[in-house]
């Protein structure tokens, strides 16, 4: 089963931790011809920051691991799937 998560457009790492901040702050931060609309949490601070951008009072963060992505939902499930 190929592991998939959201990629980050700019470093094209995955992303474990899903944010939202409001449309004005996310189309000030996010830059000109990025090739999607997903940025990792590390990039998206690193550019909010280069330009001085208050983010941190209206973000929302929703973290999500790897089991929750691929669907699993039951505490243990799979170390228990493996033997």
């Amino acid at each position: 089963m190929p592991v998939t998560r959201e990629t980050c457009k700019a470093c094209w790492a995955p992303s474990a931790v899903g944010f939202n901040v409001p449309d004005e702050i996310w189309r000030a931060v996010r830059p000109e011809g990025l090739a999607g609309d997903v940025l990792c949490l590390a990039c998206f601070t690193r550019l909010a920051d280069e330009q001085l951008i208050v983010w941190d009072e209206q973000i929302e963060f929703h973290p999500v691991s790897l089991a929750t992505h691929l669907g699993i939902r039951e505490p243990g499930h799979a170390r228990l799937a493996r033997g």
